[in-house]
């Protein structure tokens, strides 16, 4: 994920811009034209020759860290214009109006609510991936900031504060900084300060600022006569250190608090289904990555080398495929896929952000699933399409799961007409938590690892009548080769006609 961006202004002017993932490439421009004292309407990005969207978030535009963008003169000058929007509220119900880019989401929400806006003690407006919480946050964007300049986009209000959206937050660990340990020379010069107590007789004399000292043993009787290793507070060490270790480790599920868990839950049907609400506590704090998690250390260089090499020699001496190689090497590999994926988990997720997870084998076509999401809708004999996204693919009716990719598990969009719910109501009282759903996936993986590996040991021990059959064919032809040779042997060949 970008976090400085350096842009390339009028006369080959670097301009360094400090970004985050929720930032609009037209804000960016506007940052690097207020160090350029220039108008932000005339000019755009360029990437790899290529025009960015001004709208797209830095997080969708696949810009690296400390990429060189470069500012061009815009074709047509950027002029603020209306903007239509539709807020979307908890209800479902939709309302639009038009507004100027310049005007702030407080201002939009108080006046396309009016007097339903005191039911919302603290309203939140969900924009992509952006959440913005509170009167002071919805005070300070504006239309403009989010990417919004023109067109028509659909905002989702929300009651919702902040210190509830930071309650089942999961907050990355801090990487470490990648430290190369420096090559160890064995010699009779040290860079310490303090001299090893266990040479008694020792010359030790400093040699510059550096404080680096020449130990020359006066004999070689010195080394017997170091010190003794102090065991009870080398033990004290060792107790701290696994002391450290043991706060440090991840809290785990055991296997009974596992059993306890899918016994606990009510499942929808047999199928294991399960109805959650992505907005419930599976937001991520994003964190920024520092410079030097992105400076490559030698080891990623020798395994980018290592991967080169291999490409390479795999486009040398590798041999041509036909169309049929290729449908054959696609059917092994779905072939593999299926002998190690029985089944699959398959996430629904409806456009109230409701989500449905299901299982599925992986043999079961598209159809299926449509039939079985039919029976959770309000009107089964509704006309709906399912998609996978990035890039947006229409599933095909007749296609089995396998075809479609969506081994071993896969999110499914749903899509329709409507803008009401699609769900039946009652469903609503069986929402379960995002962090049940997850151990719920959890435990069809740990199954599903169980069994490939059972079936790994079964496959290995079964076939040794073939083995042995293989063996005594060997055998067989080991045999049959010097009787071969010892019938011939002594015979003159064919071919040859004495005079």
């Amino acid at each position: 994920m970008a976090t400085n961006l350096v842009v390339l202004g009028e006369n080959a002017a670097r301009i360094n811009v400090k970004v985050n993932p929720n930032m609009t490439v037209l804000k960016v421009i506007e940052l690097a034209c207020t160090k350029m004292k220039a108008n932000s309407n005339d000019f755009d990005l360029k990437y790899h020759n290529k025009i960015l969207d001004t709208t797209s978030l830095i997080r969708f535009t696949n810009i690296a860290n400390n990429a060189l963008l470069e500012l061009v003169p815009a074709k047509r000058s950027r002029e603020n214009s209306s903007v239509g929007i539709w807020l979307q509220i908890e209800d479902g119900s939709r309302l639009s109006g038009e507004f100027p880019s310049s005007q702030n989401l407080w201002e939009i929400i108080q006046t396309l609510l009016k007097d339903k806006f005191s039911n919302y003690e603290s309203p939140a407006i969900i924009y992509t991936r952006m959440e913005i919480i509170g009167k002071e946050q919805l005070q300070q964007k504006t239309l403009k900031d989010i990417g919004l300049v023109s067109g028509k986009a659909l905002l989702r209000l929300l009651n919702k504060k902040e210190s509830e959206d930071q309650a089942h937050v999961y907050v990355p660990a801090v990487r470490k900084p990648k430290l190369e340990e420096a090559p160890r020379v064995l010699g009779h010069k040290e860079t310490k300060t303090n001299a090893s107590p266990s040479v008694e007789s020792a010359n030790v004399t400093t040699t510059g600022p550096q404080e680096t000292m020449d130990i020359e043993p006066t004999t070689d009787e010195t080394v017997e006569k170091s010190e003794p290793i102090n065991m009870s507070s080398y033990q004290k060490n060792l107790d701290n250190d696994s002391k450290e270790k043991d706060s440090n480790k991840k809290p785990t599920l055991s296997n009974e608090d596992l059993n306890n868990f899918k016994k606990s839950i009510s499942y929808l049907d047999e199928r294991d289904t399960l109805l959650f609400d992505i907005m419930d506590g599976t937001s991520v704090l994003y964190q920024d990555e520092g410079d030097d998690f992105f400076q490559p250390t030698i080891k990623d260089v020798t395994l980018v080398l290592r991967d080169l090499k291999n490409s390479r020699a795999q486009l040398e001496d590798g041999q041509l495929c036909t169309s049929a190689m290729r449908e054959l090497e696609k059917t092994q590999i779905q072939l593999n896929l299926l002998h190690k994926y029985k089944n699959c988990i398959i996430r629904i997720h409806f456009p109230n952000r409701l989500v449905l997870q299901t299982i599925f084998k992986s043999t079961e076509t598209v159809l299926d699933i449509i039939n079985f999401i039919r029976k959770y809708l309000i009107d089964e004999s509704l006309e709906f399409c399912l998609f996978t996204t990035p890039p947006k693919t229409i599933l095909k009716p007749e296609e089995t799961l396998l075809e479609c990719g969506c081994v071993p598990s896969a999110m499914i969009h749903f899509s329709c007409n409507m803008e009401t719910d699609q769900l039946k109501p009652e469903l609503k009282q069986k929402i379960v938590s995002g962090c049940q759903a997850s151990i719920a996936a959890y435990l069809v993986r740990k199954e599903r690892i169980q069994n490939t590996s059972n079936n790994d040991i079964l496959y290995n021990e079964e076939p040794g009548t073939s083995k042995q059959s293989e063996n005594q064919n060997t055998k067989t032809a080991v045999f049959t080769k010097p009787n071969k040779t010892t019938a011939n042997s002594g015979k003159t060949p064919k071919w040859f006609k004495p005079v």
